[in-house]
């Protein structure tokens, strides 16, 4: 067997697990502090970055040791695995019930628009709505290839007749190294994530707790 390369694909890693909660998030460090007007400033530590948690459910002590093995690797330095929000599939649209092939359909970026907040796609169906809170994915720059995840902010984003959207607002604010026409996912889009803690489960009589992990996304590299 050869030796692992990071990140771990999600095939390899985290579809493998047997998860009972899992939350995706963005990061929100901050300080604060006060003017002697009585402004509140509001100084951002850091890049926002999306994070979580994974509560993993009870099974056999054989199943969940192999889970732990896995997990454990991670604690390496330089580990990193791929992750996306299992709460949230493909954006869906009454319009078309028998549902979208994301894979087939090729989303782009369309435009970048100076501030790093606003973009538009196109290559969406025609008339497709996305709605405020899906996500859409893309890769930038080399060397290490990044993953970005953004959640649209707009309450609906509606592409026209060939496609193509107007120009909509992001969360998180656009990183340099985007370029038009990368290629958008729409289905399940993936971070790079590094493991930052982990707690094993007890073992109870049969069955074996799976424990839980804190993730955080990572914009570099592994080993």
């Amino acid at each position: 067997m050869a030796v692992q390369d990071w990140p771990l694909p999600v095939t390899g890693f985290f579809d493998l697990l047997g998860i009972e909660e899992a939350t995706f998030f963005l990061s929100g460090e901050s300080t604060n502090s006060v003017t002697a007007g009585g402004e509140v400033i509001v100084h951002r530590r850091g890049a926002r970055l999306w994070q979580g948690e994974v509560v993993l459910g009870k099974s056999e002590p054989d199943v969940i040791a192999a889970q732990d093995t896995l997990i454990e690797s991670l604690l390496e330095p330089g580990a990193s695995f791929m992750i996306y929000d299992r709460r949230q599939l493909a954006p869906q649209d009454p319009g078309y019930p028998a549902g979208v092939n994301w894979g087939a359909q090729p989303v782009t970026i369309k435009s970048l628009v100076p501030g790093n907040r606003e973009l538009s796609l196109q290559g969406l169906p025609p008339n497709f709505t996305l709605r405020r809170g899906q996500k859409i994915g893309f890769q930038y720059l080399a060397s290490p290839v990044r993953f970005a995840v953004h959640r649209v902010m707009n309450a609906t984003v509606t592409a026209d007749s060939t496609g193509a959207t107007a120009r909509f607002e992001v969360s998180p604010f656009i990183r340099p190294g985007v370029v038009v026409g990368a290629s958008v996912v729409l289905d399940r889009p993936q971070v790079r994530a590094k493991l930052l803690s982990f707690k094993p489960g007890p073992g109870r009589s049969r069955r074996t707790e799976g424990g839980s992990f804190s993730w955080q996304q990572t914009l570099g590299g592994g080993v």
